[in-house]
């Protein structure tokens, strides 16, 4: 076992290979995600239960030894990074989790793999999903105290469920190239960034502008953008990107004249061109709002 990872967010490594006896007392501290690498056997992870029981932060999204029931029994649990393969015999009882989890991310998900995920409203703030395969964000629309909602890739075709998770700061769509409509995103009031990446079907944008309080847009690859005209009507907005494959199809980059960061004016065909913008100081990422 041993520390990987960047240097200002390590995590502890443990493999099959892995000793449970003689583990450094600083690894028992909580002061690292524990990320579980690898085929582990029954035998194996009933002696990592009992070593790190008061486990708080636990990634097991490369773990395929055994069935991932065991996140069952940590009781202390902040943090969770599970998959939910289609060809694993497991299924995710939410209400059997802890009811201390605060962040989850499912690392591979499957509709069919995941239940009573409405027992985590009233703790889970911060959810991160790759491959969600349905069609709409309805089956989530009971997390109403989700704070942060980000897909890496998703087949969604509507916003449809995003209505009722109007305390929402943060919101990141990736690798949603079936995406057509956002109109429901208009209630999230709260909302500060906002990100859209490869998003190729969808034109119409507009709905965004709504979102009075939102300090960050992020258009990245979105390749049918019509027009940026609606964020005119976004006063606090302070950067804009559209960057990547996004083009702005009617040319106009003047609505942005008022926004202090936008990446993406230069383009020949653009009727104006803010090169000072790309170069301002004092960007904002996703953490900063959470």
């Amino acid at each position: 076992m041993y520390l990987s990872g960047f240097k200002d967010a390590p995590y502890l490594m443990i493999e099959p290979s892995s000793s449970l006896v003689n583990i450094n007392p600083d690894f028992l501290k909580n002061k690292y995600t524990v990320r579980l690498f690898g085929k582990h056997n029954q035998k194996f992870v009933d002696k990592f239960i009992e070593i790190f029981r008061n486990t708080e932060f636990l990634d097991i999204g490369m773990q395929y030894g055994v069935k991932n029931s065991f996140v069952y029994k940590l009781p202390n649990l902040k943090g969770l990074v599970i998959p939910l393969y289609k060809d694993v015999d497991f299924i995710l009882d939410c209400e059997k989790l802890p009811k201390t989890l605060k962040q989850l991310h499912i690392y591979v998900y499957s509709k069919k793999k995941i239940v009573n995920i409405e027992a985590l409203n009233n703790n889970l703030e911060h959810l991160t999903i790759s491959d969600y395969d349905e069609k709409d964000l309805t089956k989530l629309s009971a997390l109403t105290n989700l704070k942060s909602l980000s897909f890496k890739t998703a087949k969604i075709k509507s916003l449809k469920g995003i209505e009722t998770l109007t305390n929402l700061k943060c919101v990141s769509f990736g690798g949603v190239r079936s995406l057509t409509d956002i109109s429901d995103i208009t209630t999230l009031q709260k909302l500060k960034y906002l990100e859209f990446d490869i998003c190729w079907k969808l034109q119409n944008f507009n709905p965004i502008g709504e979102l009075k309080e939102l300090e960050v847009l992020q258009l990245m690859d979105c390749k049918n953008l019509a027009s940026i005209k609606f964020v005119k009507d976004m006063p606090n907005l302070r950067q804009l990107y559209t960057l990547g494959t996004t083009i702005i199809s009617d040319f106009d980059t003047t609505p942005a004249e008022n926004v202090p960061v936008f990446f993406g004016s230069q383009y020949k065909k653009y009727n104006k061109q803010y090169p000072e913008k790309e170069i301002q100081e004092g960007q904002k990422s996703w953490s900063s709002y959470l």
